[in-house]
């Protein structure tokens, strides 16, 4: 169960995410150094939005290791 501290956290974290996607989509690295949270941290947020139906989960991307002396390189499925 949460404490009510916990809710507004949650909900003023909830609130600067949305504010942020007001501006238009951005990519979940852009979102993450905007709200000063980890990939992860945001990913996590994102989809605990999109499962409560607030945002929409556009695009996908393929996480692929980053090669030694390359580049690391994404691609769109």
């Amino acid at each position: 169960m949460t404490t009510t501290m916990e809710h507004e956290w949650w909900s003023e974290l909830d609130g600067e995410v949305l504010a942020c996607l007001r501006s238009g989509p951005q990519s979940m690295h852009q979102l993450a150094d905007r709200l000063n949270l980890s990939p992860a941290g945001a990913t996590s947020l994102l989809l605990m939005l999109a499962a409560e139906g607030k945002i929409r989960v556009t695009a996908v991307e393929l996480a692929e290791a980053p090669h030694v002396g390359r580049l690391a390189t994404s691609s769109s499925v």
